[in-house]
């Protein structure tokens, strides 16, 4: 049987916000807006793309500006930088390793998926995955279910469902599918807030024992 095993991105199997942060301040320069501590942008820059661009540019947008001009110059800004501090968490990428020989990996995150899939090469790890499912993949966006049922499509599922990811819109996008869900310790979110995972991992190389048991 092909099982899926989804993992988050961003605060699961890196922490790309010194370099997202690097981008807001240099799109805000080729803007000409006030110059701020980077420090100023850093909670919104792992809230979803678009509330980065509302609020790490509202000075531009309430001048007359638009969502998009903010979005078309982030997004090729950050490509350009996409990895330069950003690295995978200690112990990540071997047991990417270990996940991959249990079943199909897919990344299931909010960041756009072209992004993801830059990300994910300049990591080193892209080959790993069968699948990239972004932000801007479908209508809809984690927690909705639907993201887990395309990446269930395209690695062709026919076993179990995993969700592994470090924040609340995992775990509830995990349940709603009716995936078996992990929350790591080690991510951007200090707990899994209201919702309540199968499993917790306190470091990334716990993940694929967890999931063996799952798979079998």
């Amino acid at each position: 049987m092909s099982h899926l095993i989804a993992l988050d991105l961003d605060g699961t199997l890196e922490d790309s916000r010194d370099d997202m942060v690097a981008a807001v301040l240099r799109v805000r320069s080729s803007f000409g807006l006030s110059e701020q501590p980077g420090e100023t942008w850093r909670p919104y820059v792992n809230a979803g793309m678009d509330h980065l661009y509302r609020q790490c540019f509202a000075d531009y947008v309430g001048a007359g500006g638009t969502v998009d001009d903010v979005r078309a110059a982030y997004e090729a800004d950050y490509l350009a930088h996409i990895a330069v501090t950003t690295r995978l968490y200690a112990g990540m990428g071997d047991a990417l390793v270990e996940l991959a020989a249990l079943g199909s990996l897919a990344c299931v995150t909010n960041k756009p998926e072209r992004l993801s899939a830059a990300l994910l090469e300049a990591l080193g790890v892209g080959r790993l995955f069968s699948a990239v499912i972004g932000g801007d993949t479908l209508p809809e966006s984690k927690p909705s279910p639907r993201v887990l049922a395309e990446a269930s499509r395209r690695v062709g599922r026919t076993g179990s469902a995993l969700m592994i990811g470090d924040s609340a819109a995992d775990v509830k996008c995990g349940r709603a599918f009716g995936a078996t869900t992990i929350w790591c310790a080690w991510g951007y979110a200090a707990d899994p807030g209201a919702e309540t995972p199968d499993h917790r991992a306190g470091t990334p190389l716990e993940l694929p024992r967890l999931v063996r048991a799952v798979v079998g």
